[in-house]
């Protein structure tokens, strides 16, 4: 469905009228269709981009929303899948170390705080662990320890970020279409069974001018059936090996740290 289909005779249906001069006009369905879009990409991570940041010796924090570190207007949110660290070393040996996954987890300031409390001090190293703080108009990630990066040495963090589509100006637009910085367009072709979501969470946002309560969130939770129906077409198929989540010959602190956080904790970060 393209977009003129979207917010005129899709939305009629769903509305229950054609307005589209009085109380529906069509400013309020085109912006409630692009609303609904942005929703979706932010609740299924169904377009992820890859950016590169490029690291300093010692320097431990990055802003998300500068230019240099990803396109303009295009970040949402960090992916769920996490970041990862690689450091490149030149000449006669070179050579790539990774640090991703368990070995660099997510870590919040107040759990930094409570289990590392000397981290804002140490010295660089190879990270372990990273967070997110907001400061003002800056939103920052942050790596701990700084990372600790040689003269013939590179250091980049590869940055999986939930990205926003392009909004749709024209009738002939189609939903779930992105642009990338050098300005080619490609249309995601395999999420078009969920196009009709986008009409659903449009018209929930939609009755709240007629201010029935009832009808928006009726219509928001068939938005939302579609997106746990997408979720669902992710988790893998046939049969998964179950493993425990705990190791019991761990010492005492670590078991301390997992009783508050299940997660593998950072260990020495000097």
């Amino acid at each position: 469905m393209n977009f003129g289909h979207l917010y005129s005779s899709a939305l009629d249906q769903e509305l229950g009228t054609d307005d589209s001069t009085r109380l529906f006009t069509t400013a309020r369905r085109q912006r409630a269709i692009n609303q609904a879009q942005l929703q979706w990409c932010d609740l299924t991570e169904c377009a992820i981009r890859q950016s590169t940041v490029t690291c300093s010796n010692a320097v431990g924090e990055y802003n998300l929303l500068s230019t240099v570190n990803v396109p303009a207007g295009d970040f949402i949110r960090l992916a769920k899948q996490g970041i990862e660290y690689h450091l490149i070393s030149s000449g006669s040996t070179a050579s790539t170390t990774f640090q991703a996954g368990d070995d660099l987890p997510r870590r919040e300031i107040p759990w930094l705080n409570q289990y590392e409390p000397g981290w804002r001090g140490t010295t660089s190293g190879t990270p372990a662990a990273y967070y997110e703080r907001m400061d003002g108009g800056r939103r920052l990630l942050g790596l701990v320890p700084p990372p600790d990066i040689g003269s013939s040495e590179t250091g980049k963090v590869i940055l999986p970020y939930v990205a926003k589509p392009s909004s749709m100006t024209s009738d002939t637009n189609v939903p779930f279409t992105f642009t990338n910085t050098t300005a080619v367009t490609t249309t995601r072709d395999d999420l078009e069974v969920y196009h009709q979501a986008l009409v659903h969470y449009a018209a929930h946002d939609l009755e709240k001018l007629r201010l029935n309560t009832e009808a928006s969130q009726a219509q928001l939770q068939v938005f939302l059936g579609y997106v746990q129906r997408f979720l669902q077409g992710l988790r893998p198929h046939g049969l998964q090996t179950v493993r425990t989540a705990r190791n019991y010959f761990q010492s005492a602190r670590q078991q301390r740290r997992d009783e508050d956080d299940p997660r593998i904790p950072l260990g020495n970060l000097s």
